[in-house]
């Protein structure tokens, strides 16, 4: 267990490529996949990225770069629609993929930026402002530009289909706040 921990502290010593694959891994969680253990434990990680940082400047950076992965492996299948359309090339889809998700991870460095801004003073801190900050940042992601709120974070908690998970909660809660449930449960994993 304890070289384990030793791997993952030489993966957060190289904090920029560490959360573009931590964006990556936690896009896992979604469907088709469904892997929702490692949509929180992408998210503890990042947190303690996040942590570590010192520079408002690195910490929109990892949250930009966390973004990237994420939403490059969680919006892929807008690259398969492109295949179906008579005269449009398949690398045409891929570009819009990351073109898009080039936009759309601003929403996390917003959240990343003003977590660490209102929670560097203590784990606990930094965990509910990440959470607080996350919620602000998918509303927002949600509403600019007309929005694009595909994925939230909080869908990793719903589990699959013959068992709702957390989903019980979603009537009460509503989808912003079970984004901030699910960081929350990162928050104490780490």
């Amino acid at each position: 267990m304890a070289a384990l921990l030793r791997r993952f502290d030489h993966l957060l010593n190289r904090p920029r490529w560490s959360a573009l694959g931590l964006g990556a891994i936690a896009a896992c969680a979604f469907q088709p996949l469904a892997l929702w253990p490692l949509g929180l434990a992408a998210m503890a990680l990042f947190i303690a990225l996040l942590w570590r940082v010192v520079r408002r400047r690195d910490a929109a950076m990892l949250g930009w770069l966390f973004g990237l992965g994420h939403f490059t492996l969680g919006n892929a299948w807008i690259a398969t629609a492109f295949t179906y359309q008579a005269k449009m090339p398949g690398w045409l889809g891929w570009l819009a993929v990351v073109g898009l998700a080039i936009y759309l991870a601003v929403y996390p460095a917003l959240a990343s930026l003003g977590a660490w801004l209102l929670g560097r003073s203590s784990r606990l801190a930094l965990i509910f402002a990440i959470a607080a900050s996350w919620i602000v940042a998918e509303w927002l992601r949600g509403w600019v530009f007309t929005g694009f709120p595909w994925n939230p974070f909080g869908v990793v908690l719903l589990g699959p289909f013959d068992s709702p998970g957390l989903a019980r909660l979603l009537p009460w809660l509503g989808t912003y706040a079970l984004s901030g449930l699910a960081i929350l449960l990162a928050g104490a994993l780490w």
